[in-house]
């Protein structure tokens, strides 16, 4: 493995996220510590602290390439034809949280120690996806004010985000043994005034 003079300090800061993440995949956020992380790169603990403040900076930034991603999938579901569109959000949704559940409950497992905030930089990462979502479906909410739009967004992220976390957690079936892309989609059509 290669040593700290081998790496510039970005490319070292990338390989310690996808050490990070690969470790979060397959062992959830209990598994996750500086040392294993500088481990499995092949580096002291410490030079890890030369790269992230600490082990939740670095969750932070895991996190943030996690909403990044989940960014990509949405702008390219949000290029459907209209009348497809909601659906193919929800697919693309659904499908994101299926393929990385423990990536995806990092993001709600996760606190920061009490009295630190999230750097400013994150939350308008957050604004971002739910602003690109209002405009995609906004079509759809006509009569909606863009404050209406933003509100029926989040109810609705809010409603699949409880629905796939059931899923993949395989609660879902102690109250419906409906598919959850049945329910998600249910949830946003009625959101957006449709047909059940």
């Amino acid at each position: 493995m290669a040593r700290r003079s081998d790496h510039a300090p970005e490319e070292l800061k990338r390989l310690a996220l996808e050490a990070a993440r690969a470790i979060v995949m397959e062992e959830g956020l209990r598994g996750l510590t500086v040392r294993r992380v500088a481990e499995r790169i092949g580096y002291a603990p410490g030079t890890l602290y030369n790269l992230f403040a600490n082990l939740d900076d670095l969750i932070v930034q895991l996190n943030a390439a996690t909403l990044d991603a989940l960014a990509v999938v949405l702008v390219e579901a949000a290029r459907a034809e209209l009348p497809a569109r909601p659906e193919r959000l929800v697919e693309a949704y659904f499908d994101f949280v299926e393929s990385r559940p423990r990536l995806w409950s990092l993001l709600f497992e996760h606190r920061l120690p009490e009295g630190e905030d999230l750097p400013d930089w994150y939350r308008p990462k957050l604004a971002a996806l739910i602003a690109l979502v209002a405009e995609a479906l906004g079509p759809l909410m006509p009569d909606n004010s863009a404050e209406a739009r933003q509100a029926a967004t989040v109810t609705m992220w809010a409603g699949l985000h409880g629905i796939s976390t059931l899923a993949v957690t395989s609660k879902l079936t102690l109250v419906a043994e409906t598919e959850p892309r049945k329910l998600g989609l249910l949830l946003v059509r009625r959101m957006l005034g449709g047909e059940s």
